[in-house]
């Protein structure tokens, strides 16, 4: 950030921390038996509204990773726009590792295309819960919808404190962002 910029009150978003994102994968085993919950193989990145021209080839450079040199990935990736104005990039298929590979490999190539700012979270579907991964703060942490738009909070305490040994959980509460209905 420059002089001018702080004068004026800009400020840069930074762009998404990604690295923290393999800590799943450590953890993963820990998670489904101190939890009982088995990864529901589908997980997903949303990002924030990106330019239509640009993402068109994000959206195939992510295509084309998946399925590089004959040797796929049995991840498949789909792309929506939610009501809300965000965009997803859906993964399912194959076990854990593969999807979260599938996962941090498009992350890093929006964030190689110019979009990391607009990495937002990472989402993983757990059957009853989803944990998601803040890339502005290289946390995790749990959501635990309820009907009506309400969530367990007890539980989602629960699930945290069981992550804390084996990942980096966001202390925050209040930056525990729910994502209702996400995409799926």
């Amino acid at each position: 950030m420059g002089f001018f910029d702080s004068l004026f009150g800009r400020t840069k978003i930074p762009s998404g921390k990604m690295d923290q994102l393999f800590a799943l994968s450590t953890a993963l085993l820990d998670i489904e038996t101190r939890l009982s919950t088995p990864f529901g193989k589908k997980a997903g990145i949303v990002l924030r509204t990106v330019d239509n021209s640009g993402y068109e080839s994000i959206e195939k450079d992510v295509n084309d990773a998946l399925h590089l040199g004959g040797k796929d990935i049995p991840v498949t990736a789909r792309h929506v726009d939610d009501s809300e104005g965000f965009r997803w990039i859906l993964f399912e298929g194959g076990d854990a590792d593969d999807v979260i590979n599938a996962l941090h490999l498009t992350a890093d190539l929006v964030s190689q295309a110019g979009y990391g700012d607009s990495l937002l979270a990472a989402i993983f579907d757990f059957k009853s819960w989803y944990l998601i991964y803040s890339y502005r703060r290289g946390t995790f942490y749990p959501f635990v919808p309820k009907p009506a738009h309400n969530r367990d909070d007890a539980r989602e305490f629960r699930i945290a404190e069981t992550l804390k040994p084996f990942m980096p959980v966001e202390k925050d509460p209040e930056r525990r962002y729910a994502l209702w209905d996400p995409p799926l």
